[in-house]
């Protein structure tokens, strides 16, 4: 076996870390913006789209969040047959091209932001995400958890950067239009650099099929090898016991993987209340104008803390045992936004559930992995596993931004957000219960 793949690395220790640069300009990016949405609904609210509810408002963010989710696992085919590059770059393009035609968009013109930010943004997100995510669990054997958390640290980071700046270019005198074109621009940027960054895990030179062994297409993730290594495995069983060969790769799906995917739907319903409204909840329980344009961006800010520091841990104890703990203790911390009239409280409760709220996201792929027998195909399981969480994402935040109505009852939508987060953090335990730890 090469020292590159001793070493921890599957090419070798540049090209890996420089993936994760890349990715975690491209994650800046496109789910920076997306993160950044809760300024974006609290001016379409007040001013840009003041004729449409807030429950109406809350399907543009959730729609482009399931798309972002799900879409991966659809070009997974693509990623498969070796076109990471084109899909990225595609993405990207679309990303792009719909940001800039979203700065077109007219007042009270519902439909023309629901196609150019929700669909539009929403599809290029989705090119980018999970294949940003696999490419970089494709690169490490080692610290996968810290590096599959960096990652999306970025997208944390890069929701401070846009929050604060819409924040100040909306309320400036450039208005929406060139609001949104500085922003494009600075996307268009950083993913040209993402993209020019990223390595592909594989040798330029790829061995010589083994005899009587099936190539598995590029690409393939299976449970913390790559294809080289699974080759080289298969070839010495070949040699020892041709039974042990042949032996079936373990079922796709499993009870402890059928609990993650209900603990996805059911965190995805309220995990993303607070973000979407804690900017809005804030200026009308009269807390500051300059600190309600800055909650969001302390929210981030703790994300992106809470998408590295548990995923460290988690390369020790176990992503699925840090993973239940961050869970519960999140979905308890949503009741406490009822308090947050206070300058105090709102920025206490920015900095602890973002910082959980970050690891609800960051640690649930490498839960997947944790609980993946050898050999199974993990890029197929992490792919699937993001759908209950698109689907969740989809519906929850409509359905809270229905439950407060128009007089703005916030407790009926804290309660169903804090509510399904428990609900979820106590099947994830379940899944915890049911077997052996893998890390």
């Amino acid at each position: 076996m090469a020292s590159s793949t001793t070493d921890g690395y599957a090419r070798g220790k540049w090209q890996a870390w420089l993936t994760v640069v890349g990715a975690f300009f491209m994650q800046f990016s496109v789910i920076g913006f997306m993160s950044a949405f809760g300024v974006m609904q609290a001016y379409y609210v007040r001013t840009f789209l003041s004729h449409s509810s807030a429950s109406a408002i809350s399907w543009i963010g959730s729609i482009q969040t399931l798309l972002d989710l799900t879409l991966g696992a659809f070009l997974g085919p693509l990623l498969d047959r070796g076109y990471l590059r084109h899909v990225l770059i595609g993405g990207s393009s679309i990303f792009v091209i719909c940001h800039f035609l979203l700065s077109l968009a007219q007042p009270q013109h519902y439909y023309q932001v629901l196609l150019s930010q929700s669909i539009g943004m929403g599809l290029g997100m989705g090119s980018i995400f999970l294949p940003t995510s696999v490419l970089v669990s494709q690169h490490f054997h080692k610290k996968k958890a810290l590096a599959m958390g960096i990652v999306p640290a970025g997208g944390s980071l890069g929701a401070v950067v846009f929050s604060i700046a819409l924040n100040y270019l909306f309320n400036g005198p450039l208005g929406f239009g060139w609001a949104i074109r500085i922003i494009a621009f600075i996307c268009l940027g950083l993913l040209l650099i993402g993209n020019l960054l990223l390595f592909d895990p594989r040798p330029a030179t790829q061995p010589t099929a083994v005899p009587g062994i099936q190539e598995k297409p590029p690409g393939t993730l299976t449970a913390g090898r790559t294809d080289d290594e699974d080759a080289a495995t298969k070839t010495d069983r070949t040699s020892e016991d041709p039974e042990e060969a042949a032996a079936p790769r373990p079922p796709l799906l499993d009870r402890r993987y059928a609990c993650i995917l209900v603990q996805g739907f059911l965190t995805g319903l309220g995990l993303w209340f607070p973000p979407s409204y804690v900017q809005l909840f804030a200026e009308q329980h009269g807390v500051g104008r300059e600190l309600s344009f800055y909650s969001l961006a302390i929210l981030n800010a703790a994300n992106a803390l809470g998408r590295i520091l548990p995923n460290w841990l988690g390369d020790r104890w176990g992503a699925l045992a840090v993973y239940v703990p961050c869970l519960v203790v999140g979905s308890v911390l949503q009741f406490a936004l009822l308090g947050c009239t206070t300058t105090y409280g709102l920025v206490l409760f920015t900095v602890f559930y973002g910082f959980f709220s970050g690891t609800a996201v960051s640690l649930y792929l490498p839960a997947v992995a944790s609980i993946s027998a050898d050999g199974a195909d993990v890029g197929k399981r992490m792919g699937i596993a993001l759908f209950p969480v698109g689907i969740g994402a989809l519906v929850g935040t409509p359905i809270g931004g229905a439950l407060i109505g128009h007089d703005y009852v916030w407790w009926k939508g804290v309660v169903f957000a804090a509510v399904t987060g428990l609900a979820g953090a106590a099947v994830a335990g379940s899944a915890l219960v049911r077997g052996p730890r893998r890390r």
